[in-house]
C-alpha cells in the first residue's frame, strides 16, 4: 500500500519530536501525535529503520561538534594540572581525569583496531 504524502509528512514530524526530546511523553506533545500512535509507528521495521538511521546520523554530527572541543578540553584540564593557584586537590582531580580518559581512550581504539581486523579477515 502506498504511503500518502500526509503519512510520511506525519512520521517526519514523529521522528523529529522523538530526536529533539527526552521522553515519548515529551516527543508526543511536541508533535500532537498520542503516545499510543507513537509507540505503533516504532513497530514498524520500515518507520523503526528510518528513525534508527536519523538517530544515528544526529549522533555522528554531534560527535563530530565534541571532538572539535577535545583538544581545547585536553589543554584546559592540563592548565589546571599545572596551575601554581589550584589546590592540589584539584590539581590531582586533573591528573586522574587526564588518566582515566586516555586509558579509555586508548582501549576503544585498540578495541577499534582490533574489529577492523577482524572485519578484514572475515571478507
Amino acid at each position: 500500500m502506498a504511503r500518502t504524502t500526509a503519512s510520511i509528512r506525519k512520521d517526519e514530524l514523529i521522528i523529529a519530536a522523538l530526536l529533539s526530546n527526552s521522553s515519548l511523553r515529551a516527543a508526543s506533545a511536541a508533535c500532537g501525535i498520542c503516545e499510543t500512535q507513537i509507540r505503533k509507528r516504532l513497530k514498524d521495521p520500515a518507520f523503526k529503520e528510518k528513525y534508527d538511521s536519523e538517530r544515528r546520523e544526529l549522533l555522528q554530527q554531534n560527535t563530530t561538534v565534541l571532538q572539535g572541543h577535545v583538544s581545547k578540553a585536553i589543554s584546559t584540564i592540563a592548565g589546571v594540572m599545572n596551575s601554581k593557584t589550584a589546590s592540589e586537590q584539584t590539581k590531582l582531580n586533573a591528573a586522574e581525569a587526564i588518566i582515566r580518559n586516555s586509558l579509555k581512550l586508548t582501549e576503544q581504539t585498540e578495541i577499534l583496531e582490533r574489529l577492523d581486523k577482524l572485519e578484514k579477515s572475515l571478507k
